[in-house]
């Protein structure tokens, strides 16, 4: 069989329009979903937050006539009162707390948004029906020769 120069162009003008088309995005998450369905799934973040708070102390003085020593202690607090002759003095401590919050936030792993608009449908449709046409032409011509 001889190939004629026009005949090499529509050959070359196939194997080009076949090399550009290709899969799309679509297929392709397609074939990852049918070999692991886990990718679609919902998973959950965990942000974990922590807080230190800075220890506060506090030393005042108060003047009386009496001895004596209290001390208070309430959860974080600790408050220790001396009374000598006629001096008080109130020592308070906050210790330092940390604060530990526990957030979770649930998100999708893939976010698969893609829509074919008509411009892209009436693209495809064009390709294919030219790919056809042109393949026909080819078989025709072979079978005239």
């Amino acid at each position: 069989m001889k190939w004629t120069i026009k005949s090499r162009h529509y050959v070359y003008l196939l194997m080009m329009s076949i090399l550009l088309t290709s899969c799309s995005a679509q297929w392709h998450l397609k074939r990852a979903v049918q070999k692991n369905p886990l990718i679609l799934e919902k998973d959950t973040l965990i942000v974990m937050d922590t807080v230190v708070s800075l220890p506060v102390a506090i030393t005042d003085t108060v003047i009386m006539k009496q001895h004596d020593t209290i001390t208070l202690v309430k959860d974080r607090l600790r408050v220790r009162i001396v009374k000598v002759n006629d001096t008080i003095t109130i020592d308070a401590v906050c210790d330092s707390d940390t604060i530990i919050r526990t957030i979770e936030v649930p998100y999708d792993k893939i976010v698969y948004i893609e829509k074919e608009n008509l411009f892209d449908k009436i693209k495809n449709l064009a390709i294919y029906l030219g790919l056809a046409f042109l393949a026909f032409k080819i078989i025709m011509r072979q079978f005239k020769a």
